[in-house]
């Protein structure tokens, strides 16, 4: 399933383009939460969240707790809204293992629903994930579509709603936090790893562009980028502007390695643990804006290798 879509922000630094899918549908029952703000550290420096400064998993107060496996429709209270998400919990799931978590951010007018039908990443998994899909609320700047508010006090909130809930009531492995999405899904992926890079440990995107806001501190993200230079939603060159704030931020060189799948491509020099991918591809579709069908096994690989 591929789709198409418009996002424009005007907000005070910058005009941006984005996109997404449209239409879909989220399931039936749901399950209501609160959470807070996970915008605390443990001040070890290992980002484990334990204090004790050894850089294993973390373990999360939902560990040793039981937890259904399959898909919830549940909610949870972020700058004063009720948002909604399914959480996705692995067959087999082991509440004494720390678990990576997975946020998958749909594009323009989608929801969670649309974005776990096609963006595979989930299946390539295979169970080895707590998959994370919230739903984006209407934004006046896209005509009222839902999408993501992409400011510092906006949909990172969300994030540290979500982050702290799936903490509570799963065995999270804190060292260990994606994201990954498409079109404005990239877009706020990007900005979690500017605002949020003490967190998450690795992006992937397509289609996606930068964060147009300054950054949180100690930053230390790996990504995995994906655009068509065909691209008729999100310009080829915002795809280019997301990938080399990657770059300048992990200290990478100018130079590359070829990766699989082709034609994806690795920078040399960047500092250790924090690899940059970026995909220049041609499986875009007739707007060049296409999920490929690479996508999914491939962001999967490159955070397994995380």
């Amino acid at each position: 399933m591929r789709f198409l879509g418009l996002f424009v922000s005007s907000m005070l630094l910058s005009t941006l383009a984005a996109c997404g899918s449209d239409a879909g549908a989220s399931g039936d029952a749901e399950e209501t939460g609160t959470a807070g703000d996970t915008s605390s550290g443990d001040g070890d420096g290992d980002g484990d969240g334990d204090g004790d400064g050894d850089g294993d998993p973390a373990g999360t107060a939902g560990c040793g707790a039981a937890l259904s496996a399959g898909a919830s429709n549940l909610s949870v209270s972020a700058n004063g809204d009720s948002r909604d998400y399914i959480r996705v919990v692995p067959a087999g799931y082991d509440p004494d293992t720390p678990y990576p978590v997975v946020f998958a951010w749909h594009g323009q007018g989608g929801d969670g629903a649309l974005a776990r039908a096609y963006y595979g990443v989930e299946e390539s998994a295979n169970d080895a994930a707590i998959f994370i899909y919230p739903d984006g609320l209407p934004q006046a700047t896209v005509g009222g579509d839902t999408g993501w508010d992409l400011g510092p006090t906006g949909d990172a909130a969300l994030f540290d709603a979500l982050l702290t809930q799936i903490s509570d009531d799963a065995c999270v492995d804190l060292n260990r936090i994606f994201s990954t999405g498409h079109s404005f899904g990239g877009f706020i992926s990007n900005a979690l790893a500017c605002y949020r890079g003490d967190e998450i440990r690795a992006i992937g995107e397509v289609a996606g562009g930068p964060s147009y806001w300054p950054c949180g501190s100690n930053i230390e993200v790996a990504a995995w980028l994906a655009h068509d230079p065909t691209d008729a939603v999100v310009p080829f060159a915002t795809g280019v502007e997301a990938r080399d704030q990657h770059l300048a931020r992990n200290g990478c060189s100018n130079t590359t390695t070829s990766v699989s799948p082709a034609p994806c491509v690795s920078y040399d020099g960047c500092a250790a643990g924090l690899p940059v991918v970026w995909c220049e591809h041609g499986d875009g579709g007739g707007s060049g804006h296409n999920w490929p069908g690479f996508a999914g096994s491939a962001i999967w690989d490159f955070f397994a290798a995380q």
